[in-house]
Order: structure tokens, then C-alpha cells, then sequence
């Protein structure tokens, strides 16, 4: 099971997703316009997060100085189970403002939900349970179209992110060009990339808490250098993991 970059503890101060290698241009017209012609496979995600805070809070000294700490130390184990870009990690994709919230709905309704008793886990924590309910229909391998049922949901509109959990290719992120609805609770979307892997009949999208499988762009993009005493930031990239 693929590792999750930790995003509720190593938070960024922004943190662009786009799609590279979509399009590639070929020669200019007499007008000194280029032609451009779809790359092979619709491209591929990459992930830039900046200026992750590595530094104590304001406030009590010796707290600061523990989660400086603390998150200097995750920074650096991260960093080895990413080994230089050779193991894959799934990137999460901070969308929660776009995402399609069910209305009347509190978007934190599915986090730290209790057992049957109303307790917690030791740690405080609890189970986590999505609230947007899209399943699909099946498609082909680069298909890039879906036929989606909505059980529960917000208005989509196109723009939306979601992914795929694929049998093979694991976490795979797509992002909504348009929508069009056939029915109260059923509609076709548009989407790119194409579809990284064929998929069966109800399988679920997730856009609750969308992301990718990644890989370090280069061995040094997890390079930190940390000084003491100080508010340290460190930042890194990320590009979709290899479909071969």
C-alpha cells in the first residue's frame, strides 16, 4: 500500500496542480501561428508544494520548539521513504473549497467519526468516511468521458477534481471539463486526462479528498536545509508516477 504525503501536518502555503506535456506545437503558419497537436496519453500531473512550514508557532517556547521538532523529523522520514523519486507517494490535492459538498451538509461531518459508543480511538482520533457518494459507470483504458450516478452531492459545474483508485496504477487524478445532466440524479462528464486504466461498473470517484500517485521530480527535491533558532520553510515537486 502506497504511502500519503502527510498534508494535515506539513501544510503549504500554495500548492499548484497542472497538467504537463498536454499539448505539443508544431511548425507556424505563414500567419506566425503554431499549430498544436494533443500529446499522446493527455499528459501528466504535477504538484509543486511551497513554503511548507518547518517552524514553532508563536506562543509557548518549548511547544514550539517540539513541533519544529517534530516536523523537521517528519520532513527528513519523508523524505527516505520517498528514496529520491524511486517509491511512489500518493499526494493529496487541496481542493476542499471546490469540491461538490453535499448542501446542508457540514464538510467536516466525516472526519473523526466515533464507535458505536461515542468513543474515540486512544490518540483521540477517528474513522474517516467520505460524504460525496459518485459512482460511474465502466470505461475503457484513455476513455474520456463517464456516465456517473449521484447518490449524494453538491451542483457540479465543471473544474472539479476527483480520482480513481485504480486495480493497477493505484491513485489517479482527473480533473472535470463539462457536465451534462441526463437525469435528477445522473449525468455525463467530460474530464482529463484520459482514463489511466479500463474501470468496471460502480466504481467509485472519490472528490472528497482527491490526489495522485507522485513521484520527486528530481532526487534533490526534498533537499532541506534547516537553521536553528529560526522560521524554516521547505518546499517541493512532485510529477505523476510513471504509467509504465
Amino acid at each position: 500500500m502506497a504511502i500519503h504525503f502527510p498534508r494535515a501536518l506539513l501544510r503549504a502555503k500554495s500548492d499548484p496542480w497542472n497538467l504537463a506535456g498536454v499539448a505539443v506545437a508544431g511548425g507556424q503558419t505563414e500567419l506566425g501561428v503554431a499549430s498544436l497537436t494533443r500529446s499522446d496519453g493527455g499528459g501528466f500531473w504535477t504538484c509543486s508544494l511551497s513554503d511548507v512550514s518547518l517552524s514553532g508557532r508563536n506562543g509557548i517556547a518549548d511547544k514550539g520548539r517540539q513541533r519544529q521538532r517534530n516536523s523537521t523529523l517528519l520532513w527528513r522520514a519523508v523524505r527516505q521513504i520517498c528514496d529520491g523519486g524511486v517509491v511512489d507517494i500518493v499526494v493529496p490535492r487541496n481542493d476542499a473549497l471546490y469540491n461538490p459538498w453535499p448542501d446542508g451538509v457540514a464538510r467536516k461531518a466525516g472526519i473523526d467519526l466515533s464507535h458505536d459508543d461515542g468513543a474515540l480511538f486512544s490518540d483521540g482520533a477517528g474513522y474517516y468516511q467520505s460524504m460525496i457518494d459518485i459512482t460511474c459507470c465502466g470505461a475503457d483504458l484513455r476513455a474520456t468521458s463517464l456516465d456517473i450516478s449521484i447518490a449524494l452531492a453538491g451542483e457540479l459545474i465543471g473544474g472539479e477534481s476527483f480520482s480513481i483508485e485504480h486495480e493497477t496504477r493505484g491513485w489517479r487524478l482527473y480533473e472535470i471539463a463539462t457536465v451534462e445532466m441526463t437525469g435528477d440524479d445522473t449525468a455525463t462528464i467530460t474530464f482529463n486526462p484520459p482514463l489511466r486504466e479500463a474501470i468496471e461498473d460502480g466504481t467509485r470517484l472519490e472528490f472528497d479528498r482527491p490526489c495522485c500517485l507522485m513521484r520527486l521530480t528530481q532526487p534533490s527535491s526534498m533537499n532541506l536545509a534547516p537553521q536553528a533558532w529560526t522560521f524554516n520553510r521547505a518546499s517541493v515537486d512532485f510529477v505523476e508516477a510513471p504509467l509504465t
